[in-house]
This record gives structure tokens, sequence and C-alpha cells, in this order.
């Protein structure tokens, strides 16, 4: 398990998020709902431990995370930030190859595992990856978060930009990563429709704490608390 307790941070002197609590279970996908600007990505961040905690704690399959983002990922934490940050300069192969041997994991094997759950970036495995279109871009990202062969992965935000041809494609492959392999994953995203299809379970967000923990199929029928909680 993921566990999130009572987390407390944010930039400098600010405070953005406060007592921030949240689980997520290995072989589920959990939302991070919110409307722009209500912490969520500042909750990633905590989480991988890329800015300071001001309080509270992370913990790995009941363990203590240290204050280390290194250590963090090799305890089985990977991070898919908003944005992508692929190396442009690399080809769709290397990116993979680059991520698998940072962590002492097979390179042949993991890309073996990145084209058959992402069919979509085999064709493109000689191309550099500057050269893809976001979609494939942001599906790279995942390819290469997956080859650290995590136990939990964070996606922040993944649909940004990303056709709608695609953003079907990526919510079934989040599925069928975190039943396969067993990986939990939490999703900061604004798009309803990704969130429903791929999470089980979802948290929001509001004003850096957390509004409701709730089922994904309740809040799919309750449009009123979409309107209140969402602003759709």
């Amino acid at each position: 398990m993921l566990e999130v307790i009572e987390a407390k941070g944010g930039y400098a002197k600010t405070t953005i998020i406060r007592d921030v609590s949240i689980k997520v279970q290995e072989g589920e996908v959990v939302a991070l709902m919110g409307r722009n600007g209500v912490g969520k990505s500042t909750l990633m961040r905590y989480i991988t431990s890329l800015i300071p905690s001001k309080g509270g704690s992370v913990w790995i399959n009941g363990e203590d995370a240290p204050a280390s983002t290194v250590k963090r990922a090799r305890m089985g934490l990977g991070y898919v930030p908003q944005g992508r940050f692929v190396f442009e300069r690399m080809t769709v192969s290397e990116n993979i190859v680059v991520a698998a041997e940072a962590q002492g994991h097979n390179a042949k094997a993991a890309l073996e595992t990145a084209y058959d759950y992402f069919p979509l970036i085999k064709a493109k495995a000689n191309d550099l990856a500057g050269g893809l279109s976001g979609g494939q871009q942001q599906i790279l990202a995942m390819a290469r978060a997956l080859a650290t062969q995590p136990k939990f992965v964070l996606l922040d935000e993944p649909t940004e930009g990303v056709q709608p041809s695609i953003v079907g494609d990526m919510a079934d492959i989040l599925l069928r990563v975190s039943k396969e392999m067993n990986i939990g994953v939490l999703v900061a995203e604004q798009n309803l429709d990704f969130c429903f299809s791929a999470a089980s379970r979802a948290y929001v967000m509001s004003k850096g704490g957390i509004q409701l923990e709730t089922d994904t199929a309740s809040l799919r029928k309750n449009k009123e608390l979409q309107m209140e909680l969402l602003g759709v």
C-alpha cells in the first residue's frame, strides 16, 4: 500500500497542501480530482519528495519512505510529471532502456513489456522522442515509468494535450497494467470521462485538502456533486 498521512507541504514559505491523507492499494487505479490550483500537482511532488515536507509522512508497503526522491524510486515509486519530460534527443527505445537500466533491470525485457502494453509506440521504436505527438510522448512517458518496475505510479494530468482517440486507449492501458502487473496508480486528472473509465475510487481536493473520498461510480451518477466540487 502507498499511504500518505497528514501531508503538509508547499514552496518556500507558502504552504499549499495541509493534512492530506490518502491510500492506494497495489492493483488499483485511484483518481485525484479537483479544479486547477487546488494542490494536486503539489501533492504528487510531496509524495515523490520533490518538494520539502512541512509535516506528515509517506509509507510504501509498510515502510516509512526516506526523504530522498531516488530512494523512493528504488522502493518502487514511479512518477510521470505533468508535461511528460521525455528525453527528446533519444529514440523511443533508448528512453525505455535508460529507465530500466537506471534501476538495474534487464533492458531487453523492459522493451518487450513496453511494446506489449504500449503497441502505439512500438512502430516508433527508432524515432526520436522529440518528434512524437503529444499523445505519443505521454504514452512513452508511461512506458518509461513502467520500465522501472514500480509498485506504484503517479501520473500528473496524463490526458493534457492528448487527442481524444488516444485518451480512451490510455484508460484501457492503465486498467490492464494495474490488474496484470499489480501496480497501484494514482492519477491527478481533470478529465472526468478518463477518471470514470480508469479509476475505481477518487479523492477530490479543494483548497489544499481532501474534500471528499468516494467511489467513481457514485460520483459519475451525481451530476450536482460534480458541479459543486469540480465545476463541470
